[in-house]
Parts: structure tokens; C-alpha cells; sequence
């Protein structure tokens, strides 16, 4: 090795899995909206804003690269508004979406299993947790 490598990890979060991050809600979404505290950091780290809503990013579950996306939500931009809903803020955060890939769907339903047998049968999830280490760049481990 030539050198040292240093580089800067962005904090570990956790969420309670539910039916959007299992894909079971009506727009099959598997999603999740990251803690807004992540949402400079997101942002800056994979360079989001206007005319780049998305990076790709890859999750490591049990040792195995699964892709990802992560996207720059933002609500109430597009829709009609009424005028009740004038005074709304417009809403803006981060979501981590894997609907696409396949491979990660099925590698997310494994490793969290119980959780996903749970809900599915209409429990609510009061245990288990998902947390998301930042290793480097746009990788981010996930333990069940």
C-alpha cells in the first residue's frame, strides 16, 4: 500500500421497518424516508439538488453489494394547490428506494425476515430495527 486513505463516515441511523420499506403498501414502494438530521449530509455527500434528484448508492447486506437509489424528495412542488394549501411548506427530504432491483428486494426480505413475515401478516413491527452504517462514498451497511 503507497499511503493512508482518510475519509469522513456520515452518522449511523436506524428506522423501524414498515410495509413501504417491505414493499407491502399500496404503491409497492420499498422505500423509506431517512431521519431529516441525514438530509445536508445526503445531499451533500452524493451532490443532490436541482437537475440531480438521485444518486445511485450500494447497500451491504450479509457482506453482498445490493444497489440502490437515493433520492431527493420534494412535495407539495408539482401538485395543484387549493388554496387551503398555499400556506403549506414544501416538503423536502431523502428517501432510500431499491423498488427496481430485484436482487436487493429479495436480499432485504432475507435478511429481515421475521420482521417481513410479520407485517405481512397484518402485525405491527415493535422490535426489530434497520440500521444504516455510511462506510465511504455512496456505500452504507445495513444490519438487521
Amino acid at each position: 500500500m503507497s499511503g493512508v486513505e482518510v475519509w469522513q463516515s456520515l452518522p449511523t441511523f436506524k428506522i423501524g421497518p414498515k410495509k413501504t420499506f417491505f414493499g407491502m403498501d399500496k404503491n409497492s414502494a420499498h422505500t423509506f424516508k431517512l431521519p431529516k438530521e441525514m438530509d445536508n449530509a445526503i445531499i451533500e455527500l452524493l451532490n443532490l439538488g436541482e437537475g440531480n434528484l438521485q444518486s445511485e448508492i450500494k447497500l451491504i447486506i450479509e457482506g453482498r453489494e445490493y444497489p440502490a437509489t437515493a433520492r431527493l424528495w420534494r412535495g407539495n412542488r408539482d401538485r395543484p394547490r387549493t388554496l387551503e394549501q398555499n400556506d403549506l411548506p414544501e416538503r423536502e427530504g431523502i428517501m432510500f428506494v431499491w423498488a427496481r432491483y430485484e436482487i436487493t428486494i429479495m436480499a432485504i426480505r432475507i435478511a429481515f425476515r421475521d420482521t417481513f413475515e410479520k407485517i405481512r401478516n397484518g402485525d405491527t413491527n415493535l422490535n426489530q430495527s434497520a440500521t444504516f452504517v455510511h462506510i465511504k462514498n455512496n456505500e452504507f451497511i445495513l444490519f438487521s
